[in-house]
Protein backbone atom coordinates (compact mmCIF):
# COMPACT_ATOMS: atom_id res chain seq x y z
CA UNK A 1 0.00 0.00 0.00
CA UNK A 2 1.60 3.47 -1.30
CA UNK A 3 -0.63 5.50 0.58
CA UNK A 4 -0.35 6.78 3.61
CA UNK A 5 -3.33 7.28 5.92
CA UNK A 6 -3.24 8.73 9.04
CA UNK A 7 -6.52 9.83 11.02
CA UNK A 8 -7.05 11.69 14.02
CA UNK A 9 -9.78 11.69 15.88
CA UNK A 10 -10.95 13.98 19.01
CA UNK A 11 -9.01 17.00 17.96
CA UNK A 12 -11.81 19.07 18.55
CA UNK A 13 -11.65 21.16 21.51
CA UNK A 14 -13.62 20.03 24.91
CA UNK A 15 -14.53 16.64 22.65
CA UNK A 16 -13.95 14.21 25.26
CA UNK A 17 -16.95 12.10 22.88
CA UNK A 18 -14.80 12.73 19.77
CA UNK A 19 -17.89 14.79 17.67
CA UNK A 20 -16.68 12.95 14.33
CA UNK A 21 -17.45 9.56 15.67
CA UNK A 22 -21.13 11.09 16.91
CA UNK A 23 -22.58 11.50 13.05
CA UNK A 24 -25.15 8.69 11.96
CA UNK A 25 -23.17 6.08 9.97
CA UNK A 26 -24.08 8.06 6.27
CA UNK A 27 -22.55 11.19 7.55
CA UNK A 28 -19.34 9.17 9.37
CA UNK A 29 -18.69 7.56 6.09
CA UNK A 30 -18.52 10.57 4.60
CA UNK A 31 -16.32 12.29 6.72
CA UNK A 32 -13.90 9.68 6.82
CA UNK A 33 -13.87 9.61 3.17
CA UNK A 34 -13.08 13.54 3.14
CA UNK A 35 -10.22 12.71 5.45
CA UNK A 36 -8.93 10.46 3.30
CA UNK A 37 -8.65 12.99 0.58
CA UNK A 38 -8.16 16.37 2.04
CA UNK A 39 -6.51 15.29 4.94
CA UNK A 40 -6.95 15.77 8.98
CA UNK A 41 -7.23 19.60 8.87
CA UNK A 42 -10.51 19.85 7.15
CA UNK A 43 -13.44 21.26 9.74
CA UNK A 44 -16.29 19.02 10.09
CA UNK A 45 -18.64 21.19 11.42
CA UNK A 46 -19.38 23.52 8.49
CA UNK A 47 -20.43 20.39 6.62
CA UNK A 48 -22.54 18.51 9.07
CA UNK A 49 -24.26 21.11 11.33
CA UNK A 50 -28.25 20.26 11.52
CA UNK A 51 -31.63 21.50 13.41
CA UNK A 52 -31.62 19.53 16.95
CA UNK A 53 -35.21 20.58 17.54
CA UNK A 54 -37.14 17.09 18.88
CA UNK A 55 -40.07 16.08 16.91
CA UNK A 56 -42.67 13.52 17.99
CA UNK A 57 -45.51 11.63 16.14
CA UNK A 58 -48.04 9.78 17.42
CA UNK A 59 -50.44 8.10 15.14
CA UNK A 60 -54.43 7.20 16.07
CA UNK A 61 -52.80 3.79 16.76
CA UNK A 62 -50.66 5.10 19.40
CA UNK A 63 -47.53 4.38 17.37
CA UNK A 64 -44.57 6.90 18.62
CA UNK A 65 -42.21 8.34 16.24
CA UNK A 66 -39.38 10.41 17.33
CA UNK A 67 -36.91 11.62 15.51
CA UNK A 68 -35.21 15.18 14.89
CA UNK A 69 -36.50 17.64 12.19
CA UNK A 70 -34.28 17.63 9.04
CA UNK A 71 -32.46 19.94 7.92
CA UNK A 72 -31.68 20.03 3.98
CA UNK A 73 -27.43 19.82 3.32
CA UNK A 74 -26.21 21.50 -0.02
CA UNK A 75 -23.09 20.80 0.57
CA UNK A 76 -23.43 16.98 -0.54
CA UNK A 77 -23.94 15.97 -3.99
CA UNK A 78 -24.18 11.97 -4.44
CA UNK A 79 -24.08 9.75 -7.26
CA UNK A 80 -25.53 6.47 -7.02
CA UNK A 81 -24.43 3.13 -8.85
CA UNK A 82 -27.50 1.19 -8.63
CA UNK A 83 -25.66 -1.94 -10.51
CA UNK A 84 -22.56 -1.47 -8.22
CA UNK A 85 -19.21 -3.97 -8.11
CA UNK A 86 -15.94 -4.47 -6.92
CA UNK A 87 -15.01 -3.24 -10.37
CA UNK A 88 -16.65 0.21 -9.62
CA UNK A 89 -15.28 0.62 -6.37
CA UNK A 90 -11.67 0.29 -7.86
CA UNK A 91 -12.46 2.65 -10.68
CA UNK A 92 -13.56 5.22 -8.00
CA UNK A 93 -10.98 4.65 -5.78
CA UNK A 94 -8.63 4.88 -8.59
CA UNK A 95 -9.16 8.61 -9.26
CA UNK A 96 -9.23 9.81 -6.23
CA UNK A 97 -13.60 9.78 -5.17
CA UNK A 98 -14.80 9.49 -1.95
CA UNK A 99 -16.21 6.05 -2.43
CA UNK A 100 -19.22 4.81 1.00
CA UNK A 101 -20.61 1.20 0.13
CA UNK A 102 -23.92 -0.40 2.03
CA UNK A 103 -23.97 -4.01 1.76
CA UNK A 104 -24.50 -7.31 3.70
CA UNK A 105 -22.56 -6.27 6.77
CA UNK A 106 -24.57 -8.07 9.54
CA UNK A 107 -22.30 -11.07 7.60
CA UNK A 108 -19.07 -9.81 7.49
CA UNK A 109 -16.62 -11.00 10.14
CA UNK A 110 -14.93 -7.42 10.98
CA UNK A 111 -18.62 -5.98 12.41
CA UNK A 112 -19.71 -6.30 16.32
CA UNK A 113 -22.69 -7.58 15.40
CA UNK A 114 -21.73 -10.27 13.09
CA UNK A 115 -23.91 -12.72 12.17
CA UNK A 116 -24.64 -15.32 9.92
CA UNK A 117 -26.56 -15.52 7.85
CA UNK A 118 -27.81 -11.82 7.84
CA UNK A 119 -32.18 -12.43 7.09
CA UNK A 120 -33.11 -9.80 4.37
CA UNK A 121 -36.70 -11.00 4.82
CA UNK A 122 -37.77 -7.36 5.57
CA UNK A 123 -35.07 -5.80 2.90
CA UNK A 124 -31.78 -4.95 2.87
CA UNK A 125 -29.56 -3.66 5.60
CA UNK A 126 -28.79 -0.18 5.88
CA UNK A 127 -25.17 0.46 7.24
CA UNK A 128 -22.54 3.02 5.46
CA UNK A 129 -19.02 2.01 5.08
CA UNK A 130 -16.26 4.19 4.11
CA UNK A 131 -13.86 2.86 1.78
CA UNK A 132 -10.90 4.60 1.61
CA UNK A 133 -8.32 2.76 -0.68
CA UNK A 134 -7.29 -0.27 -2.53
CA UNK A 135 -4.64 -2.31 -3.55
CA UNK A 136 -4.04 -5.60 -6.01
CA UNK A 137 -5.35 -8.37 -2.65
CA UNK A 138 -7.17 -5.63 -0.04
CA UNK A 139 -9.89 -3.31 0.32
CA UNK A 140 -8.98 -0.35 3.05
CA UNK A 141 -11.83 0.70 4.98
CA UNK A 142 -12.75 2.98 8.49
CA UNK A 143 -15.39 2.17 10.62
CA UNK A 144 -16.48 3.17 13.85
CA UNK A 145 -14.75 1.68 16.67
CA UNK A 146 -18.11 1.15 18.22
CA UNK A 147 -18.91 -0.98 16.17
CA UNK A 148 -15.81 -3.30 15.57
CA UNK A 149 -15.81 -7.19 16.33
CA UNK A 150 -11.73 -6.61 17.37
CA UNK A 151 -11.12 -10.49 17.41
CA UNK A 152 -12.11 -10.34 13.75
CA UNK A 153 -10.48 -7.06 12.50
CA UNK A 154 -6.94 -6.70 10.88
CA UNK A 155 -5.68 -3.02 10.81
CA UNK A 156 -3.08 -1.28 8.37
CA UNK A 157 0.32 -1.09 9.89
CA UNK A 158 0.20 1.24 13.12
CA UNK A 159 -3.14 2.91 12.41
CA UNK A 160 -5.35 0.60 14.09
CA UNK A 161 -8.45 3.13 12.70
CA UNK A 162 -7.78 1.60 9.36
CA UNK A 163 -9.14 -1.77 8.83
CA UNK A 164 -7.93 -3.87 6.03
CA UNK A 165 -9.98 -6.60 4.32
CA UNK A 166 -9.24 -8.87 1.89
CA UNK A 167 -11.43 -8.53 -2.12
CA UNK A 168 -12.10 -12.17 -2.51
CA UNK A 169 -13.77 -12.33 1.11
CA UNK A 170 -15.67 -9.22 0.22
CA UNK A 171 -16.26 -10.09 -3.22
CA UNK A 172 -18.65 -12.87 -2.08
CA UNK A 173 -21.16 -10.38 -0.15
CA UNK A 174 -20.74 -7.71 -3.07
CA UNK A 175 -22.04 -10.17 -5.47
CA UNK A 176 -25.20 -10.27 -3.37
CA UNK A 177 -25.71 -6.94 -2.83
CA UNK A 178 -24.08 -3.89 -3.25
CA UNK A 179 -24.98 -0.37 -3.54
CA UNK A 180 -22.12 2.22 -3.99
CA UNK A 181 -21.89 5.94 -3.14
CA UNK A 182 -19.99 8.60 -5.08
CA UNK A 183 -19.65 11.63 -2.56
CA UNK A 184 -18.76 15.12 -3.67
CA UNK A 185 -17.93 17.61 -1.38
CA UNK A 186 -18.71 21.65 -2.90
CA UNK A 187 -16.16 23.20 -0.84
CA UNK A 188 -16.42 26.50 -2.60
CA UNK A 189 -19.99 27.16 -0.27
CA UNK A 190 -18.19 26.68 2.98
CA UNK A 191 -17.58 30.01 3.57
CA UNK A 192 -21.36 30.50 3.89
CA UNK A 193 -21.38 28.50 6.98
CA UNK A 194 -21.98 30.98 9.60
CA UNK A 195 -24.92 31.61 7.48
CA UNK A 196 -25.91 28.43 7.57
CA UNK A 197 -25.57 27.92 11.09
CA UNK A 198 -27.48 30.67 11.98
CA UNK A 199 -30.81 29.72 9.63
CA UNK A 200 -30.24 26.63 11.84
CA UNK A 201 -30.28 27.98 14.95
CA UNK A 202 -33.22 30.48 14.11
CA UNK A 203 -35.00 27.16 12.73
CA UNK A 204 -33.94 25.34 16.43
CA UNK A 205 -35.92 28.47 18.48
CA UNK A 206 -38.83 28.58 16.09
CA UNK A 207 -39.36 25.06 16.04
CA UNK A 208 -39.97 25.03 19.92
CA UNK A 209 -43.54 25.72 19.50
CA UNK A 210 -47.43 23.92 21.07
CA UNK A 211 -48.56 20.83 19.91
CA UNK A 212 -49.69 20.52 16.04
CA UNK A 213 -52.60 17.96 15.02
CA UNK A 214 -52.62 16.99 11.31
CA UNK A 215 -53.98 14.52 9.07
CA UNK A 216 -54.78 12.31 12.56
CA UNK A 217 -51.74 12.43 13.76
CA UNK A 218 -50.35 14.30 16.88
CA UNK A 219 -47.32 16.35 16.65
CA UNK A 220 -44.88 17.56 19.45
CA UNK A 221 -41.73 19.74 19.03
CA UNK A 222 -38.80 20.60 21.46
CA UNK A 223 -39.53 20.53 24.64
CA UNK A 224 -42.92 19.85 24.06
CA UNK A 225 -42.06 16.35 23.70
CA UNK A 226 -40.51 15.45 26.40
CA UNK A 227 -43.50 17.00 28.30
CA UNK A 228 -45.62 14.78 26.41
CA UNK A 229 -43.20 11.60 27.06
CA UNK A 230 -43.90 12.11 30.90
CA UNK A 231 -47.33 12.28 30.36
CA UNK A 232 -46.91 8.56 28.84
CA UNK A 233 -44.52 7.46 31.54
CA UNK A 234 -47.33 8.87 34.71
CA UNK A 235 -49.81 6.76 32.51
CA UNK A 236 -51.16 4.20 34.07
CA UNK A 237 -52.55 2.77 31.20
CA UNK A 238 -50.93 0.17 29.18
CA UNK A 239 -51.85 1.79 25.70
CA UNK A 240 -48.00 2.91 25.25
CA UNK A 241 -45.06 0.46 24.81
CA UNK A 242 -47.02 -2.08 26.81
CA UNK A 243 -47.29 -4.68 24.18
CA UNK A 244 -44.52 -3.39 21.36
CA UNK A 245 -43.00 -4.84 18.46
CA UNK A 246 -39.66 -5.32 19.09
CA UNK A 247 -38.84 -3.14 15.84
CA UNK A 248 -40.61 0.05 17.26
CA UNK A 249 -38.69 -0.35 20.87
CA UNK A 250 -35.43 -0.49 19.02
CA UNK A 251 -36.56 2.62 16.97
CA UNK A 252 -37.10 4.34 20.06
CA UNK A 253 -33.44 3.13 21.75
CA UNK A 254 -31.79 4.33 18.66
CA UNK A 255 -34.30 7.34 18.36
CA UNK A 256 -32.51 8.83 21.76
CA UNK A 257 -28.97 8.01 20.88
CA UNK A 258 -29.11 10.21 17.85
CA UNK A 259 -30.24 12.98 20.32
CA UNK A 260 -27.53 13.15 22.56
CA UNK A 261 -25.07 12.34 19.78
CA UNK A 262 -26.43 15.25 17.78
CA UNK A 263 -26.07 17.65 20.81
CA UNK A 264 -22.90 16.29 21.33
CA UNK A 265 -21.94 17.82 17.53
CA UNK A 266 -23.93 20.68 17.65
CA UNK A 267 -22.21 21.67 20.64
CA UNK A 268 -18.81 21.31 19.44
CA UNK A 269 -20.33 23.13 15.84
CA UNK A 270 -21.10 26.21 18.34
CA UNK A 271 -17.59 26.44 20.46
CA UNK A 272 -15.80 26.16 16.85
CA UNK A 273 -18.08 29.07 15.87
CA UNK A 274 -17.98 31.65 18.46
CA UNK A 275 -14.28 30.95 18.87
CA UNK A 276 -14.09 34.89 18.66
CA UNK A 277 -17.23 36.31 20.02
CA UNK A 278 -16.24 38.37 23.07
CA UNK A 279 -20.48 37.95 24.30
CA UNK A 280 -20.51 34.37 25.20
CA UNK A 281 -17.43 31.99 25.90
CA UNK A 282 -16.74 28.13 25.41
CA UNK A 283 -17.52 27.16 28.58
CA UNK A 284 -21.34 29.07 28.60
CA UNK A 285 -21.79 26.88 25.97
CA UNK A 286 -20.14 23.59 27.15
CA UNK A 287 -21.95 24.40 30.44
CA UNK A 288 -25.48 24.72 28.56
CA UNK A 289 -24.91 21.55 26.27
CA UNK A 290 -23.31 18.99 28.87
CA UNK A 291 -25.96 18.54 31.56
CA UNK A 292 -28.34 17.64 28.57
CA UNK A 293 -26.21 15.55 26.90
CA UNK A 294 -25.26 13.41 30.12
CA UNK A 295 -28.80 13.12 31.18
CA UNK A 296 -29.71 11.78 27.22
CA UNK A 297 -26.80 9.60 27.66
CA UNK A 298 -28.31 7.77 31.21
CA UNK A 299 -31.97 7.98 29.16
CA UNK A 300 -30.33 6.11 26.70
CA UNK A 301 -28.87 3.87 28.58
CA UNK A 302 -31.54 2.86 30.67
CA UNK A 303 -33.96 2.06 27.55
CA UNK A 304 -32.05 0.09 25.94
CA UNK A 305 -31.48 -2.49 28.68
CA UNK A 306 -34.86 -2.38 28.93
CA UNK A 307 -35.81 -2.88 25.47
CA UNK A 308 -32.64 -5.99 25.68
CA UNK A 309 -34.74 -7.39 28.48
CA UNK A 310 -37.73 -6.78 26.59
CA UNK A 311 -39.40 -4.42 29.29
CA UNK A 312 -41.75 -1.75 28.62
CA UNK A 313 -39.72 1.12 28.09
CA UNK A 314 -41.84 4.44 28.91
CA UNK A 315 -42.37 4.55 32.42
CA UNK A 316 -42.25 5.72 35.90
CA UNK A 317 -38.50 4.44 35.77
CA UNK A 318 -37.49 7.24 33.00
CA UNK A 319 -39.92 10.00 34.44
CA UNK A 320 -37.23 11.69 36.69
CA UNK A 321 -34.73 12.16 33.70
CA UNK A 322 -37.09 13.39 31.79
CA UNK A 323 -38.24 15.97 34.07
CA UNK A 324 -34.45 17.06 34.20
CA UNK A 325 -33.91 17.09 30.08
CA UNK A 326 -36.56 19.91 30.27
CA UNK A 327 -34.78 21.90 32.27
CA UNK A 328 -31.45 21.19 30.38
CA UNK A 329 -32.92 21.80 27.02
CA UNK A 330 -34.33 25.27 28.08
CA UNK A 331 -30.54 26.02 29.00
CA UNK A 332 -29.62 24.99 25.26
CA UNK A 333 -32.13 27.10 23.94
CA UNK A 334 -31.21 29.89 26.12
CA UNK A 335 -27.76 29.89 25.12
CA UNK A 336 -28.70 29.52 21.56
CA UNK A 337 -31.06 32.68 21.91
CA UNK A 338 -27.71 34.58 23.17
CA UNK A 339 -25.54 33.43 20.20
CA UNK A 340 -28.59 34.55 18.04
CA UNK A 341 -28.54 38.09 20.02
CA UNK A 342 -24.47 38.89 19.60
CA UNK A 343 -24.20 37.64 15.94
Amino acid sequence: MDKKIDFKYGIETHDKYHATNMLDCYEYAISNGIKSKFGNEISMYNIFAKNITLRMTIDSETSINLSMNNYSNQFIDVATYENSSLEIIEQLLDKDEIVIINTLHHEIKFFKFYNTPYSTERGMPIHWLSIVHHDCENLYYVENPDLINHGNYSYYGDNKTVGMISKEYMKKFFDRYLLCLKINIDFKQLDVFADRLLEILQAIIESSKPENVTNGFDEYYGIAVIERMIEICLNNSKTYYSEYSEDLSFSLVDAIRIIFQARIYMKECLMCFVDNNRYITKDEIFDAFEPAIKTWIVVYQVLLKRHIKKQQLLGRHISEYLSQLILHEKRIIDCIKKIMQCT
